[in-house]
């Protein structure tokens, strides 16, 4: 496995690769963008072709071209080997270990199972006049590759059997079941298939839909593929492969409920849509979409399971800071996106423009309906709404909603936050990502002086006129940027991989100098100077202090003299 990832990393361009994903500008001989992975206006985010690396100096986040593929996509190490390795031409088959070997046969099985569903519906005048009755065209059941899955217990066993695939693989691809009795059939019967790909267009499982003529209790009207190797429910959105960098470029992701109303929304022309793949929606879904757009529309039916996953759906993103809007049908024949864009597309997207905050479909949930129900609802209504504003990532967001809800209440802002304090929020989410994901071990800032350290060092890396200052203070320095900085003078690298480590980390951060006007670098240099020997001078005064103590305590007189009189001088400078 490590000559596949010596091999990708020679062939493919970090930042060749990246420019598919960010907007790139040149920072010396490096590349500057805003990070994908955290909020910023300020590009901090540095991309280095010559180390074949990446950082941000915002949130800390790092690593090579299989790290950020990881993090950015949120998928496996094996996959996203996979998918650079094809980008760079290798034969991932043949130098593969075993276990990469299995997951290509997974894709594979997953991809004959869907040509064959094709083409059992091409075959079907019944599952193709469903359908057509639903409102879907024949260029859009193409694009998105839908199919019919027969009425046969082992159809689709037989036919990849046939294909020279193993049973047992085609067991672990998710698309036949092994009964009690040790013989295999099809997981999908008669049903309507949608196929679900990753977000590099890759088939990875299926949601099978059932016929309205067998609308049997008995039967689930929605089966999915399980948990295998290449598909993890938690991690994967319908339609995201097609909308993604619209969604991207919109800043803004229209999440329904399924398929069909995902299908109807992109035939309508609205193409930032996503949908949950038949599962419940996960904290790793909005995770996903928060790297891609910062605001949240919400299409969920109106039923109360509709209701009380949008509630859900409002509570989660709201704790990642995303503003969330719903999506509101006034017209009670119609009951879902889908039914939307069937009878007039242009309400669908008039809809859109008027889905109004989550917290606003809130208020008038919990408050407004509550006022005719007397003051124990009103009062149990208000402490939903403080739970939920709790919730908020963003304090100025928390603010704001108090300020309204003391408004529609007529209770003060005092006695709304003092009530907030004592009760629990919706839902807890850590906002931040911390996957690790094949990611550089950076050396870590453990004190200000490391901070001013490596920032003065980044300065001197950027402007090699102010090195000979810098030497005039290497004693301040802590003992890692000294290393550095004599490294830096002798052009060597350093022979300590932790020590070599915070020298590209210096050398990266450099770049982010370079289109300062000089004389705001000087400026800044000279106040780091300043902020260096005073943390130097503090750390001194610490050390003697403990002196002083031990001084007295063996009663060492000329010691304590001489430490004294240190920590006088030291005082006065600071």
């Amino acid at each position: 496995m490590s000559d596949t990832v010596q091999e990708i990393r020679e062939k493919i361009d970090i930042a060749d690769f990246l420019k598919g994903y960010l907007r790139l500008s040149p920072a010396g001989k490096n590349f500057k963008a805003n990070c994908p992975f955290h909020q910023e206006k300020t590009p901090s985010f540095i991309i280095s072709s010559e180390k074949q690396i990446w950082h941000c100096f915002g949130c800390g986040a790092g690593g090579d071209v299989i790290g950020f593929l990881m993090r950015y996509e949120n998928i496996e190490f094996i996959e996203a080997l996979k998918i650079l390795a094809e980008k760079a031409g290798i034969d991932f088959h043949r130098q593969g270990t075993s276990d990469q070997k299995q997951y290509a046969r997974f894709y594979e099985i997953n991809a004959a199972a869907k040509d064959f569903f094709k083409l059992q519906l091409a075959a079907s005048d019944f599952a193709k006049t469903y359908l057509k009755e639903r409102g879907l065209k024949p260029e859009t059941i193409e694009e998105f590759e839908l199919g019919f899955a027969p009425d046969g217990r082992d159809v689709l066993v037989s036919h990849l059997a046939k294909r020279g695939y193993s049973i047992n693989d085609i067991e672990k691809a998710g698309v036949i079941i092994k009964s009690d009795r040790g013989t295999y059939y099809d997981r999908f019967r008669k049903r309507i298939m949608f196929p679900i790909y990753n977000h590099f267009g890759k088939v990875i499982g299926f949601t099978g839909r059932i016929m309205p003529s067998d609308n049997d209790a008995a039967l689930a009207k929605y089966v999915n593929s399980p948990e295998t190797p290449i598909f993890n429910k938690s991690k994967v959105l319908y339609g995201l492969h097609k909308t993604k960098n619209q969604i991207r470029e919109s800043s803004q992701a229209f999440l329904v409920e399924g398929q069909m109303d995902f299908l109807m929304c992109w035939q309508a022309g609205i193409n930032n849509a996503v949908a949950t793949s038949g599962t419940a929606l996960t904290s790793e879904h909005l995770k996903i979409l928060k790297r891609l757009a910062g605001t949240l529309i919400l299409a969920f039916d109106a039923d109360e399971a509709g209701q009380l996953a949008a509630e859900k759906t409002i509570d989660m993103a709201g704790a990642l800071d995303f503003a969330v809007n719903v999506f509101g049908i006034d017209d009670k024949k119609l009951k879902d996106p889908a039914d939307v864009a069937q009878n007039n597309p242009e309400l669908l997207k008039k809809y859109l423009q008027e889905a109004k905050p989550a917290m606003e479909y809130l208020f008038e949930k919990y408050l407004i309906k509550n006022n005719a129900s007397g003051l124990v609802n009103q009062k149990r209504g208000i402490r939903v709404l403080l739970a939920k504003i709790k919730n908020l990532y963003s304090p100025v967001e928390r603010a704001q909603w108090i300020k309204k809800l003391s408004v529609h209440t007529g209770i003060g802002e005092g006695p709304l936050l003092e009530e907030m304090d004592a009760i629990e929020s919706a839902t807890h989410i850590t906002p931040q990502n911390n996957e690790a994901g094949n990611e550089q071990k950076v050396f870590i800032n453990k004190s200000r002086k490391d901070v001013v350290a490596q920032r003065l060092l980044s300065l001197v890396s950027a402007d090699a006129r102010f090195f000979s200052e810098a030497k005039l203070v290497r004693d301040f320095l802590p003992e890692a940027y000294k290393q550095v900085l004599a490294a830096m003078e002798s052009s060597s690298s350093p022979a300590a991989k932790e020590i070599a480590d915070l020298a590209v980390l210096i050398s990266l951060r450099s770049s982010l100098e370079l289109q300062r006007p000089s004389e705001k670098m000087r400026e800044e240099f000279q106040d780091l100077l300043k902020q260096l020997e005073f943390e130097h001078l503090k750390e001194r005064r610490e050390m003697l202090a403990v002196t002083i103590k031990n001084a007295e305590e063996k009663g060492d007189e000329k010691a304590l003299t001489d430490a004294l009189k240190e920590f006088d001088l030291i005082s006065k400078k600071l």
